[in-house]
């Protein structure tokens, strides 16, 4: 079903309810309490007054007005018409009011207005999620993007920027006046604040912004990216801001850090389909090896110590005493404010692959690399494996976007048990140690059986995660905001 058609069936449209992906003519909790209320009505009616058989006398054999479900020949439910009709008036005004909330969202013209505050169309990750939500985001809200500046020149736009985004904020600066100034002539109806830790670097960057944005009226909303139990972080995370969490584990977090629960929201990480539909999402098929082998192994994104690639050269040297032609494929992405830190660990990686002989079998791609290449690699290759590290600086509630990318192929994905795959357990292969991590590629590289698996449960993970399922639940959160006295 599509989302537009969605929006009009009367069935569960609480973005944080149990029921949100089922059909409501297939749910079994008729009295479930995140159901509108008007469901909920009908099935209260429903088990409090049971239809009566109105045959004169009653074909069911008993004296009249016995309560026995009605005959096939009448089939009229009696006293429960008759609420119904009483109550009509109200239950109209409030499908009228539904409605213009439902037009509110889908009609050009009358849409809100949302300004989101964040990275776009630069190599980071999430500027990349922030281009996939607001294309789909699009189709419910007038978007204008109030992004970070590209480089040091201070650019309001650069070449490849499409007509909503405007360029106006350092995150090394502060105050914003630029940023606020343009907010204000745009008299968006929602704020949208794509946060993470290093676009505010000091504290009071974050929270004073909020503290503004509130003092002009703006209903705010941040999706935090990243959320620790570090209570150091908690200053910026009650700065007032309506928060958007990835999963439950972060929600939780927050909530125990002291944050009230009715200012959390639970939406997923949106996840990419890229065959079929997000109704029916099918995996992207695997493309011709041009390896030449069935034992590569890709392992893509940034070049920090916690992502996991000394531990995985390790593996590879055991893998290669089985497999002699096995081969790793890292592909290193970098940010230049940490530059120093790339280069301190690839060349620590080149030596322990010289100490380990396993020089002819790896190879490494430095650098940030469009969505296209890294979808060559993944569909190329015979497993992927994110072996995150558990360090306490970076066990991190959240998800991971390169993660979503290998979901939507035929490719099995091997990841580790830190907290920011949690969210993916029963659904791709997760390791402990790197006994776990070897027996787990041993497995892919030897039998099918992982990658029929992964078949069955990525889809489904697809259905729930697309991002036109995900964007329609921000719209859902938008104007539940907007609406608030």
């Amino acid at each position: 079903m599509s989302h537009p058609e969605k929006i009009k069936t009367i069935g569960c449209t609480r973005i944080d309810c149990c029921h949100f992906d089922d059909d409501p003519a297939t749910c079994d909790d008729g009295l479930c309490p995140q159901k509108p209320w008007y469901v909920r009505f009908k099935n209260w009616l429903k088990s409090k007054f049971k239809p009566k058989c109105s045959c004169k006398p009653p074909h069911c054999g008993c004296p009249p007005h016995c309560g026995c479900p009605p005959c096939e020949c009448c089939e009229k439910p009696g006293c429960l018409v008759l609420l119904a009709w009483l109550c009509w008036p109200i239950i109209k005004f409030f499908i009228k009011r539904k409605l213009k909330q439902v037009k509110l969202m889908s009609t050009p013209g009358q849409r809100l207005k949302v300004a989101f505050i964040s990275r776009y169309n630069v190599p980071c990750g999430i500027a990349t999620y922030n281009e996939e939500l607001l294309s789909e985001l699009s189709k419910y809200a007038d978007i204008k993007v109030f992004a970070e500046y590209a480089d040091d020149r201070e650019e309001e736009r650069i070449a490849s920027d499409p007509g909503f985004v405007v360029r106006c904020w350092s995150k090394d600066k502060h105050p914003k006046r630029k940023l606020m100034n343009l907010i204000n002539d745009w008299n968006p109806d929602v704020v949208h604040i794509g946060h993470e830790y290093g676009f505010f670097p000091k504290a009071y960057m974050f929270t004073s912004l909020v503290s503004w944005l509130k003092s002009q009226g703006y209903p705010v909303v941040a999706t935090m990216h990243s959320i620790y139990e570090h209570r150091d972080k908690t200053v910026q995370e009650a700065s007032g801001q309506h928060i958007i969490a990835h999963t439950l584990a972060g929600k939780a977090a927050l909530i125990t850090k002291g944050i009230a629960e009715e200012n959390i929201t639970v939406i997923p990480h949106g996840s990419s389909v890229f065959a079929g539909t997000p109704d029916a999402p099918e995996l992207a098929p695997a493309l011709w090896n041009t390896w030449h082998t069935s034992n590569t192994i890709f392992h893509p994104g940034f070049l920090f110590g916690y992502k996991g690639h000394m531990r995985m050269l390790k593996v590879v040297a055991r893998l290669k005493e089985v497999f002699p032609d096995v081969h790793y494929i890292v592909q290193a992405s970098e940010n230049p404010n940490t530059m120093a830190e790339h280069n301190t660990l690839y060349n620590q990686l080149v030596k322990e692959c010289e100490r380990l002989g396993i020089v002819d079998n790896v190879t490494i791609h430095r650098g940030f690399v469009s969505k296209a290449v890294l979808m060559s690699h993944i569909q190329t290759v015979k497993v992927c494996v994110l072996p995150y590290a558990n360090h306490p600086e970076h066990d991190v509630r959240a998800t991971s976007g390169i993660a979503r990318m290998v979901l939507g192929t035929e490719t099995p994905l091997i990841t580790s048990r830190v907290h920011l795959f949690d969210d993916l357990e029963g659904v791709v292969a997760r390791a402990g140690d790197d006994d776990e991590l070897y027996d787990a590629i041993v497995d892919v590289f030897t039998t099918e059986r992982e990658r029929e698996r992964q078949r069955a449960t990525k889809r489904a993970f697809l259905r729930k995660t697309s991002w036109p399922e995900v964007a329609y639940r921000h719209a859902v959160l938008y104007n539940q905001l907007a609406s608030r006295d």
